[in-house]
C-alpha cells in the first residue's frame, strides 16, 4: 500500500512496517526516528521492570558481524549522531547523517534491530549504568517526586518510570533479554520516519529487500486494572518541599487536544501563566511552579509541579487549588492569543530541525494515526478560537476534573503531614 500526503510520503511494507519520509530540499542531512515495540510497558510485570532501559543501552553493544567497537566505528565513519531511548511503548532509535549516507545508516539500524549481539560480557557494565541512574534518583528530589506521582496516578503497566527495580535489573539474564527482544521486536507496530535529505522510494526499495524475512506483531500494551489513586508523601530531610499534582489529560486523537493544550498553557505554561504570576510572582510562595500537558496514546495527563519551603507548602497547595477553581470561568482572549503565539513559534523552530521533525512525524503516526505536515500543525493552531478554549475548560476542566487530582509531596515530615 502506498499513500502520498502533502509534503509527506508514506508506505506500509508487506510485513507491516510503516515508513514515512519528508524531504526538505534546504537540508543536506537526514534525521531518522525509528520506533520499535519494546518500551517499558512491554517489560514483564513480575520480574522485568527495567528491561526496556537495559535494552536501550545493550542494543548498542554490537550488531550483525560487528562487535561493540566495530559497530560504533561503523557509525562514526558515516558521521552518525545516534541514540537509543526506551519510552512507554517503544525503543526509539534516533540518528542523523549526511543525506549521502542514508542507505548505509539503514543497514546498520537493521542490524541493530534484527541482529543485536547483546554480548554477555557487556551485560554487567550495562546493569551498572542502569543501577547508577536508578540510585541517582535520591539526588534529584524533583524527579523522584514526579515518578512517585506517576506510580499512583496511572494503572499498570503505565505506572512505571522506566528506570526499573534494582532486584529486577541485577537478576536480568542475557538469554532472557534476547528472547524478550525477539518476541516484542516486530515490524507490525514499528514506525520509521526520516526527515531532511531523503529519497522515499529509495528507502522503501532498500528496506523491502533488507527486511523481507522479518515478520510478526505484538499487541500494544493496555491498562491493567486501575490506578491506586492515593496521594503519596515522601519524608526526606530536605530544605525544600517538592510538590506534584496529577490531573487527567486527553489522548492525542481526541478532537479537543489542541484547545486543551492551550488551556493548560494559560494555566501553567511559562512565566506569564496564572500559576507563575499568582503563586510565585505576586505571593512569593514557590520558587518554581508550572503545569504541562502530556498527550498520550491510551492515557493523557496534566502535571502541576512546584518547589517551595516547608513552612509554605500548605498555603501553596491552597493557592493552587484556588487558581484551579477560578479557572472554570476560562481564560481571556489575550491569554489564549499569547499561548497560541508561543506554541506556533516553538513548533516552527522545532520542526525546522531534522531530528525534532523526524520524531514528531513518528509520534504523530503512532498517537494520531496520521502524520501531519508542518503547515497542518500550524494551521491547527491558527484555527483555534477563544470560544473553543472556553468550551474545553467548561466541559473538561471543571469540578469533576479537579476532584480527580492526585498529590505527591516530598520534604521534611513536618511539611508532608499536610497530606495526613
Amino acid at each position: 500500500m502506498n499513500a502520498v500526503l502533502p509534503g509527506l510520503h508514506r508506505t506500509t511494507l508487506d510485513n507491516g512496517l510503516e515508513i514515512v519520509t519528508e524531504r526538505n530540499p534546504a537540508q543536506r542531512s537526514a534525521s531518522l526516528a525509528w520506533l520499535v515495540p519494546g518500551g517499558t510497558a512491554h517489560d514483564p510485570l513480575e520480574h522485568g521492570d527495567g528491561w526496556g532501559t537495559l535494552l536501550s543501552e545493550f542494543l548498542l553493544r554490537g550488531a550483525g558481524a560487528r562487535d561493540s567497537r566495530s559497530f560504533s566505528d561503523a557509525l562514526d565513519r558515516i558521521g552518525a549522531r545516534r541514540s537509543v531511548v526506551a519510552d512507554t511503548y517503544h525503543q526509539r532509535l534516533y540518528a542523523t547523517v549526511h543525506g549521502d549516507h542514508v542507505t548505509a545508516l539503514l543497514d546498520l539500524m537493521v542490524d541493530l534491530i534484527r541482529r543485536p549481539m547483546l554480548p554477555s560480557e557487556s551485560l554487567e557494565s550495562v546493569k551498572a549504568l542502569c543501577l547508577q541512574e536508578l540510585e541517582g534518583l535520591e539526588d534529584d528530589p524533583a524527579h523522584l517526586t514526579a515518578i512517585r506521582l506517576d506510580e499512583v496516578r496511572y494503572p499498570p503497566p503505565f505506572d512505571r518510570h522506566g528506570l526499573g527495580v534494582a532486584d529486577h535489573l541485577r537478576a536480568a539474564d542475557r538469554d532472557a533479554l534476547a528472547a524478550h527482544w525477539d518476541r516484542i521486536c516486530t515490524p507490525k507496530g514499528s514506525i520509521l520516519a526520516i526527515a531532511g535529505d531523503v529519497d522515499h522510494d529509495r528507502v522503501v526499495d532498500h528496506l523491502a529487500g533488507a527486511l523481507s524475512d522479518w515478520f510478526g506483531e505484538v499487541a500494544i500494551p493496555e491498562p491493567i486494572g486501575a490506578a491506586s489513586g492515593e496521594g503519596r508523601r515522601i519524608d526526606r530531610d530536605t530544605a525544600q518541599v517538592h510538590l506534584g499534582i496529577g490531573l487527567p489529560g486527553l489522548v492525542a486523537r481526541d478532537p479537543d487536544t489542541l484547545p486543551f493544550r492551550v488551556a493548560v498553557g494559560v494555566l501553567g505554561g511559562g512565566t506569564s501563566s496564572r500559576l507563575w504570576l499568582d503563586v510565585r510572582e505576586r505571593r512569593g510562595l514557590a520558587y518554581s511552579i508550572g503545569a504541562r500537558f502530556d498527550e498520550g496514546y491510551a492515557i493523557g495527563g496534566v502535571t502541576i509541579t512546584g518547589g517551595t519551603t516547608p513552612d509554605r507548602i500548605g498555603e501553596t497547595i491552597e493557592q493552587i487549588d484556588g487558581i484551579l477553581a477560578d479557572f472554570e470561568t476560562g481564560p481571556t482572549e489575550e491569554e489564549v492569543a499569547r499561548v497560541l503565539r508561543g506554541l506556533r513559534s516553538t513548533g516552527l523552530m522545532q520542526m525546522e530541525q531534522g531530528p525534532s521533525r523526524a520524531r514528531q512525524i513518528a509520534l504523530d503516526l503512532f498517537r494520531r494515526g496520521q502524520a501531519r505536515t508542518l503547515e497542518e500543525i500550524l494551521d491547527g493552531y491558527a484555527a483555534i478560537r477563544h470560544e473553543d478554549v472556553i468550551r474545553v475548560v467548561e466541559t473538561r476542566m471543571g469540578p469533576a476534573w479537579r476532584e480527580q487530582a492526585i498529590r505527591c509531596v516530598l520534604g521534611p515530615a513536618s511539611a508532608t503531614q499536610v497530606f495526613s
